[in-house]
């Protein structure tokens, strides 16, 4: 599967303010193997919100969006059930997403 996080992914790139504490990008992006009989896998990711002196928006939600896709050039396959998870965090202590 084709995998994308998008973090605070209704601001432009330059000016998100939730990075991840990996890489300090908005984003994260992997292709993960899916075969039969293996067990789930999973991935935790640490966000972080930048210092508020760098942005100027502290009231709209943070929008996060992951999306799952085959990969291309996969023929005869259909992925079924919802390939795109949309949530928003408001102000606050942090959350999880699942």
């Amino acid at each position: 599967l084709d995998t994308e996080l998008q973090l605070d992914r209704l601001k432009p790139k330059l000016s998100r303010r939730v990075l991840l504490l990996q890489g300090h990008q908005a984003s994260w992006h992997r292709e993960l193997a899916v075969t039969p009989g293996t067990p789930p896998q999973c991935h935790n990711l640490t966000a972080y919100l930048r210092d508020e002196a760098e942005f100027k928006d502290k009231l709209s939600p943070v929008a996060l969006s992951l999306r799952l896709a085959l990969p291309k050039g996969t023929l005869g396959l259909v992925l079924y059930g919802d390939t795109l998870v949309q949530a928003q965090v408001r102000g606050g202590h942090g959350g999880d997403i699942t």
